[in-house]
């Protein structure tokens, strides 16, 4: 049986973000993921495929902060 390889998505969530706390919360997220630039960051944020444990708790509980629950934040599709 092969592997699913999951691509989860945080676009989604950002959306539910307002336009004065979106660029707090992208940069929270930007350095919470360790990024080194910015189309490093995008691809995260589009496509983060089979994302550890830790690191999509550590994305829900940023959200979570803005009073987005976890649920509101992903896109999960198959890769």
């Amino acid at each position: 049986m092969a592997i699913r390889n999951l691509s989860y998505s945080f676009l989604r969530g950002l959306q539910k973000v307002t336009k004065k706390e979106y660029p707090i919360i992208q940069n929270r997220l930007y350095n919470f993921l360790g990024c080194s630039s910015q189309p490093d960051y995008y691809r995260k944020r589009k496509s983060y495929v089979n994302i550890p444990a830790h690191v999509k708790e550590g994305i829900e509980c940023i959200f979570l902060e803005y009073g987005i629950n976890p649920d509101e934040v992903w896109e999960i599709t198959e890769k």
